[in-house]
């Protein structure tokens, strides 16, 4: 029997992504009118709010970030960090050198991300205020999100059942039959070929949705086919309608 591992068609991964990219994207506010912030307003603005909110632990440093493929292309960029616990940390990086600001996520279950906002549009006071709420609001995004995970976890141990009762079970009438046969996996489904005398085969497919209703039918489907075969005169070759041709 030839098989293959089918995969899980949504991923802890990509879900943890859709559910927080939104909510990081929501932090930044857009000014009126176009405004470029400068280094030391910058600095000022971040150094208020550290003082405003000493309990949160925001940490203000300069980092280098690449701004091209040579070693020498980089700039000095502000960075106010925020660590959210082991599972995760905020950081809002300025380089007011640049076109665009960003905020950098990092989480355990969804990995990396920025999210870039051009500078002169940000209304840094009020962007500074959101990043608060979202540190304020993330113990409990964060239940929402091991929510999504363990709903992705049982959805896929269901599904991991599922289909190792289907390779089970086709195994186990397949080996009581004289019919030489391959089970084939698709990322959902399953396909059957059964060889027939006179050189025919033919192939069934099922899925999680339909192989309640197909597989207890198998036994029947084989011996149907078979007498069939027996009572035709000469080779034919079936396939499935093809409305387009009529």
């Amino acid at each position: 029997m030839q098989k293959t591992s089918p995969k899980f068609s949504k991923s802890k991964f990509e879900a943890c992504c859709n559910f927080w990219q939104p909510l990081v994207k929501k932090i930044y506010a857009q000014n009126a009118d176009v405004i470029f912030l400068h280094r030391r307003d910058v600095l000022a603005a971040l150094k208020r709010l550290q003082k405003a909110k000493p309990d949160y632990g925001f940490e203000i440093s300069y980092k280098q970030e690449s701004k091209g493929y040579r070693d020498c292309d980089k700039s000095q960029v502000i960075c106010l960090r925020k660590s959210l616990g082991g599972a995760a940390s905020i950081e809002f990086l300025v380089d007011c050198d640049a076109k665009y600001l960003s905020i950098r996520f990092c989480h355990i279950d969804a990995g990396n991300f920025n999210v870039p906002y051009e500078r002169c549009w940000c209304n840094l006071d009020a962007t500074l205020e959101n990043l608060v709420k979202f540190v304020d609001e993330f113990p409990n995004y964060n239940e929402q999100s091991s929510r999504i995970i363990m709903e992705i976890e049982k959805e896929q141990k269901l599904q991991e059942i599922t289909q190792n009762t289907i390779r089970a079970t086709v195994s186990n009438i397949m080996n009581s039959t004289k019919h030489q046969w391959k089970l084939f996996e698709t990322e959902n489904s399953f396909s059957l070929d059964v060889a027939f005398d006179k050189g025919y085969t033919i192939q069934m497919s099922f899925d999680i949705q339909n192989y309640l209703e197909r597989i207890p039918a198998l036994q029947n489907v084989l011996e149907q086919t078979e007498n069939f075969l027996k009572e035709i005169p000469f080779p034919i070759s079936i396939k499935a309608l093809d409305k387009s041709r009529f």
